[in-house]
């Protein structure tokens, strides 16, 4: 039985622990949090053996195999070295560093410890996105042209309750990095944009920079990089894909989670992939439908729960280090959709078309 620390137990860890819920090969064997009353009531929900308030003592524990980090932003870098220096594996929740160099010696600490290292990514594990990837990479829809995706986030009343402070520090690029939804929901996107259909060559983008009064808890008069419309083409291929990111306090979006819906469409040469919700609950559609000579194929039996992508997620990190295979999401892979991601955030503030390749720091 591999036995896993969380490093982190603020509102996400909720969903990295499902991955461990009822695992038959790996279970939750400790939490670390600086906040003592968060602690608490975290052992007391997950029933965990250990607590801490020190991630470097969870480190330091023998009987712990492998970590989950689960932190800002900004304290990724350190806290893995640590964790790989100390021998253990390690997945680390999304964007993987602030910046390049940061990625890198990261990077170079898995190589040196021989451990797991991965960067987490719950929706390559949502099961109608792997189940599109599958048809696109099986020629259903024949050869892949283009991809778009919109995000919506609307007023937070009707997802689950974000703890005080828990946005705070979004607000903050030192801690977060520039843009609360370019750079940190944004991961997800730039992450399956390159999961679908390959490598970035360069990237287009306008960022708006609306003032939020209320925003989740975000600083009082913090400006919001919303709308975000961004374009990128695929390297080596003319193919070409778009993001259209968008929030609007007055709208209603009913989730048992973040109150964010995700719509995602692939064109090929043939036919087309809709994958129609997902993180809000499910609209009158199909999950997934596929377009193909003239007609609609809906797939209506696949696990549409946001809470399901990050189950998958933690059972592939187990399930890896068991098996002694790298999991698909490697450090490197993490690095490169960084660089795509601060590709983007330089096209939105100098007004250009950015290379991939220009992004080395």
């Amino acid at each position: 039985m591999l036995r896993v620390g969380f490093i982190g137990a603020g509102r996400i860890a909720d969903m990295h622990y499902e991955g461990y819920r009822n695992n038959p090969v790996a279970r939750l064997h400790a939490v670390c949090d600086t906040e003592p009353g968060l602690l608490r009531r975290r052992a007391s929900q997950w029933e965990v053996e250990k607590t801490y308030d020190d991630y470097r003592r969870l480190l330091d524990d023998p009987e712990i195999d492998a970590v989950e980090i689960i932190t800002p932003h900004h304290l990724h870098k350190q806290m893995a070295i640590d964790a790989l220096d100390a021998g253990k594996h390690v997945s680390v929740q999304k964007p993987m560093a602030l910046n390049i160099a940061d990625a890198d010696a990261m990077i170079a600490a898995a190589e040196r410890s021989g451990t797991l290292f991965r960067v987490t990514e719950n929706y390559r594990y949502y099961p109608p996105f792997s189940t599109a990837k599958q048809l696109l990479d099986d020629g259903e829809i024949g050869e892949p042209i283009s991809i778009r995706v919109k995000s919506l986030t609307g007023n937070e009343k009707h997802g689950w309750e974000i703890p005080t402070g828990a946005q705070g520090w979004r607000s903050n690029p030192a801690q977060s990095g520039e843009g609360s939804i370019v750079f940190d929901h944004g991961q997800h996107i730039w992450s399956i944009a390159r999961y679908f259909l390959g490598d970035i060559e360069s990237a287009f983008a306008f960022m708006g920079r609306e003032r939020v009064e209320a925003f989740h808890e975000l600083q009082p008069g913090s400006l919001l990089d919303n709308p975000i419309m961004a374009s990128w083409k695929y390297r080596g291929a003319d193919r070409y894909g778009s993001w259209e990111g968008v929030y609007s306090d007055d709208m209603v979006v009913h989730s048992k989670y973040y109150p964010i819906y995700v719509w995602l469409e692939i064109t090929g040469s043939s036919g087309m992939l809709s994958v129609n919700h997902f993180i809000g609950k499910r609209l009158d559609r199909p999950a997934l439908e596929m377009y193909r000579e003239g007609e609609i194929t809906s797939f209506t039996d696949l696990d549409a729960d946001y809470a399901t992508s990050f189950a998958r997620a933690g059972r592939d990190f187990a399930d890896a280090i068991l098996e002694g295979r790298q999991s698909d999401l490697t450090g490197t892979e993490g690095r490169e959709v960084l660089r795509f991601s601060l590709a983007v955030i330089r096209s939105g503030k100098e007004r250009r078309e950015v290379f991939v390749d220009e992004v080395t720091d």
